[in-house]
């Protein structure tokens, strides 16, 4: 089915740019969404960098659902206030930074389906803020969620993978389901993305990969000597932005000796002791 199938009263499409949403080089739009819906992801949509790249009345928002291949989630409807071109020249020659040169509103028009609607595109092209009437009759229905995607369901233990600012979102926010699921023995990584430099860890103790994980929100380097160097040279923001946490194996033995021999295993195998690929010092 595709999406102008169910979007009947969405209007002129000439009155929208569609918004393909993606990773930024610092952060998931998808995490932008979860964090904070009325502002900073308001903002994806209000930037600019001078150019009047939403030119149109209406910004049709879709967001880079990572966890599926070509699945994009309705972020919403947004209708374009005003733009602000003094501010534009500025930018565009270089006296300003690039920043919210948009004034806009989120639309009543199909609000009850944003985070729900789960649409099915492969964009291969390099914009990602593009006319509508080109990109929308290609868009199909992949699912609606019956209730906005959140972060409350555990994702298992298969794809446990997340970066630093999801971890600190469901640690801060205590999920039931995940602190439940991550009483767990094991081995993980932690990743820089824009290095790749990698730590390989263990989670051993009392509340297992659940603690590991509040001991990393709580000091960033989770006692490390390796990080807390890292961490003292690029800041906080840095592994929020650039840090992800990868679960290797679970680790169902109680022998101290068995754990410790599945850590020297994975810092073998993915060379985290060589100071040029990682973090690990012993």
């Amino acid at each position: 089915m595709l999406i102008s199938e169910l979007l009947t009263d969405i209007g002129d499409l000439t009155d929208y740019k569609i918004h393909f949403a993606k990773y930024d080089q610092k952060k998931e739009p998808l995490d932008v969404y979860l964090a904070d819906f009325d502002n900073e992801w308001k903002g994806w949509n209000a930037w600019s960098t001078g150019n009047n790249i939403f030119s149109r009345k209406y910004i049709f928002s879709l967001i880079n659902f990572y966890p599926e291949n070509n699945t994009w989630l309705f972020g919403g409807i947004w209708e374009v206030k005003s733009f602000n071109r003094e501010l534009a020249e500025k930018v565009k020659n270089k006296q300003a930074e690039p920043c919210y040169l948009y004034d806009i509103e989120l639309s009543k028009k199909y609000r009850d389906l944003i985070g729900r609607l789960k649409i099915s595109y492969e964009h291969k092209d390099r914009a990602v803020r593009v006319m509508m009437e080109k990109y929308f009759p290609r868009l199909e229905l992949k699912e609606i969620l019956a209730e906005p995607y959140s972060e409350k369901s555990f994702a298992g233990y298969k794809n446990l993978h997340v970066d630093f600012a999801k971890m600190k979102r469901i640690v801060t926010k205590s999920l039931p389901e995940w602190k439940n699921a991550l009483q767990i023995k094991g081995i993980y990584l932690l990743t820089d993305k824009l290095t790749n430099r990698r730590y390989v860890g263990q989670a051993a103790g009392e509340g297992g990969i659940w603690q590991r994980w509040s001991d990393y929100v709580n000091t960033y380097h989770g006692g490390n000597v390796g990080l807390k160097k890292y961490l003292s040279e690029k800041g906080q923001d840095y592994f929020d932005n650039n840090f992800t946490f990868t679960l290797l194996e679970i680790v169902e033995s109680n022998l101290e000796n068995d754990i410790n021999d599945r850590e020297t295993y994975w810092k073998n195998v993915l060379l985290s002791r060589n100071p040029e690929f990682g973090f690990n010092e012993n």
